[in-house]
């Protein structure tokens, strides 16, 4: 018997065009899953329509105002390199105050967003699935602020080919797989949680359910990640979601996955049956070996727990390092490195990494990040405390060549003006005392399944505004502070430490360029 053709589909993007960086990187997810059903036999191809065929530069600006469940769309006669231009200029020349009334995306008790569409569009990427004929589409849709994209997609396939079975995953799935059933009847089947081990029973049918419970999975039941999904999908070489590599393709990376925290903000934490599961090293050493053979390949870590658990730093953290060594592997932390376990032992690892052979660490994200005991005071003072004597290891790593940076969360339930302002204090002088390259400021969202999500969901001003659940821009309000509020605290932090960091494009839209 013939085995089915399946396509994944990451759609094109929707963002905020004035908080929201334009950022891209390949779904691992996803990855995963297309590189187990190659080794099944299965004919598979990816599809990233936001780089594909130069996706990148093919933008469309428009408004969105949302009302109530009602909205509009008017697209802008201006491209959005153009835009761009005007609100950096406004950036620099307007107080915070006549910068955030003017852009502020809340007005009059409606949402009014200016959005940009990035990537290939949807009679483009009809014309890709056509050309491969699939019996099956998967679609992710790991971040709540793709919603409408993804959807979209869904719904134009299955009015164009009827007889192509639709599957969904994702975070945003995870949490609510009814209410997405309902609200997308052109979807056949949504898996929660993890797809690896029901990927295969879905795709021929042999399950009637709509709801599929994948469950969390430990590492052993994933596959190596077959590059050919990755080399020719037309990722750019300099990489729009990391800091510089010079040139090195940038690859995504795990080398385990779930969290011992559970971090009021953070969906990884929040998961059932959530644990840190690591890759032996074997398998380690033959993944690093495939992504060595097919070019100098610069490794970004996504782990949620990197140093994991410090008693086993001297064997799990050490292995791995030696490991990236052997293949002169380059390698950044976007996932986040815990300043609370970032020791002497962690520190002099990580030095040692960078003053012999090929490969070098280039950049640490460290962030002081709120936790359950430091809710009503400012994270970053709290941390800095707290864990004081870690200080001088951010130091050492700088000395070392390595760029480090943090951020500061605006918008939490719990913070004020003071606490705001406290945490600015901090950061400037962690900057300027020569402890940290820069620190940017994210939004507080309330992403649905985690803590924030249950106790301040109420407080989104409309929870069909989509591209507001992203990392940079503001769709809430809390007991201390409105939206625009948020907005105002968010633009402030960026111009007040302009003149001690520099900052890049995937930190924040409002990096500087000089």
């Amino acid at each position: 018997m013939k085995k089915k053709r399946i396509m994944f589909i990451k759609p094109y993007l929707e963002t905020d065009a004035v908080f929201d960086p334009i950022r891209t990187c390949p779904y691992t997810g996803t990855w995963y899953l297309a590189s187990l059903l190659k080794q099944e036999g299965y004919d598979v191809k990816c599809l990233d329509e936001t780089v594909r065929n130069d996706g990148l530069s093919k933008q469309e600006l428009f408004t969105r105002t949302l009302h109530g469940n009602s909205f509009k769309e008017e697209r802008l006669d201006i491209s959005f390199k153009e835009f761009r231009d005007k609100v950096m200029k406004d950036f620099l020349i307007l107080s915070t105050n006549a910068f955030s009334k003017k852009y502020t995306a809340f007005v009059d008790n409606k949402v009014v967003r200016t959005i940009v569409r990035t990537g290939c569009q949807i009679k483009d990427t009809l014309e890709q699935i056509r050309s491969f004929a699939p019996d099956v589409v998967g679609i992710p849709l790991i971040a709540t602020a793709n919603y409408i994209p993804a959807t979209n997609l869904a719904n134009s396939i299955k009015n164009m080919f009827p007889y192509i079975k639709i599957i969904f995953g994702g975070q945003h799935i995870s949490v609510d797989p009814d209410g997405f059933l309902k609200e997308n009847p052109q979807v056949d089947n949504v898996i929660v949680g993890d797809a690896i081990t029901s990927i295969i029973d879905v795709v021929e049918g042999r399950t009637t359910n709509s709801i599929i419970k994948g469950n969390f999975q430990t590492m052993d039941k994933f596959p190596l990640l077959d590059f050919s999904f990755i080399k020719d999908v037309g990722y750019p070489i300099n990489p729009t979601y990391t800091y510089p590599t010079m040139g090195r393709q940038a690859i995504d990376y795990m080398f385990s996955k779930g969290c011992w925290r559970k971090c009021d903000f953070c969906v990884a934490g929040c998961q059932d049956d959530n644990n840190v599961t690591a890759i032996n090293y074997d398998t380690v050493d033959k993944q690093l070996h495939l992504f060595a053979e097919n070019g100098n390949i610069e490794i970004v870590v996504q782990d949620d727990a990197f140093l994991w658990d410090k008693r086993h730093v001297q064997k799990h953290l050490s292995t791995i390092l030696k490991l990236m060594k052997k293949y002169g592997i380059f390698w950044q932390n976007n996932g986040g490195i815990e300043f609370e376990l970032l020791d002497e032992s962690v520190t002099n690892l990580f030095f040692k990494y960078n003053q012999n052979g090929d490969g070098r660490i280039t950049s640490l994200y460290v962030p002081f990040n709120p936790r359950s005991w430091n809710k009503t005071q400012s994270a970053c003072k709290t941390m800095v405390n707290r864990y004081h004597k870690n200080l001088d290891n951010l130091k050492k790593l700088r000395d070392a060549g390595i760029y480090i940076f943090t951020s500061s969360i605006v918008g939490t339930p719990e913070q004020d003006e003071g606490m705001f302002w406290k945490d600015l204090e901090v950061s400037r002088s962690l900057i300027t005392d020569g402890y940290i390259d820069a620190s940017f400021a994210l939004s507080a969202t309330m992403l649905p399944g985690t803590n924030w999500y249950k106790s301040n969901g109420h407080n989104i001003v409309n929870k069909k505004d989509y591209p507001g659940f992203s990392l940079f821009a503001t769709h809430h309000r809390t007991p201390f502070l409105e939206p625009q509020d948020i907005e105002r605290l968010t633009i402030s932090w960026m111009k007040e430490l302009r003149d001690v960091q520099q900052t890049f494009p995937w930190q924040t839209a409002f990096f500087d360029s000089s």
